[in-house]
């Protein structure tokens, strides 16, 4: 699901969820048990509206700062429940989403080093993720780009950013 973006699965799973909680087997329902999670998890809901489970409708709202604070839960594993997030990012260079990119250039360094959950639609790029910095330290990062004209340079310009902080270090 998270590796290689499957949208069906996506969806089908917040259905099934929906059904579990007994919110319902439906888009509706689903969005309801994950608004419930996500609440559940204690991370932060502000501006939070979930309309799937697959995330293509343009009517979903996730900040950057619940991608955050989930990623960095899922770091220091304060809820084994959610290990099985971080296996599944994608990692630059190499699987999933992020095997075509991260190749040559100013984000050849990040190969191996960023593991993210890329997202796109139309006028909207995101990247959330982590990466080892140059110190050894997990690094947690997510961001959105909205309004983009430009998909593929705003997508190179998220690449770099997350390549820096592969190579960004105190010591």
């Amino acid at each position: 699901l998270l590796t290689d973006s499957n949208n069906d699965l996506g969806e089908s799973l917040a259905h099934l969820v929906g059904g579990a909680s007994g919110a319902g087997a439906s888009f509706a329902g689903g969005a309801k048990a994950v608004t419930a999670t996500v609440t559940k998890l204690g991370l932060p809901i502000g501006g939070l509206v979930i309309a799937d489970g697959s995330g293509l409708s343009g009517n979903n709202r996730v900040s950057v700062a619940t991608y955050g604070a989930l990623l960095a839960d899922v770091v220091v594993n304060s809820n084994p429940e959610l290990s099985a997030i971080g296996g599944g990012l994608p990692v630059a260079g190499a699987t999933g989403t992020l095997a075509d990119r991260f190749q040559s250039g100013a984000t050849a360094r990040g190969a191996g080093y960023v593991h993210a959950k890329t997202g796109s639609l139309t006028g909207v790029i995101g990247l959330a993720g982590t990466v080892k910095d140059a110190d050894g330290r997990m690094l947690v990062f997510a961001i959105l780009a909205n309004d983009v004209k430009n998909l593929n340079a705003a997508r190179q310009s998220v690449d770099i950013f997350a390549t820096k902080l592969a190579k960004c270090g105190c010591s």
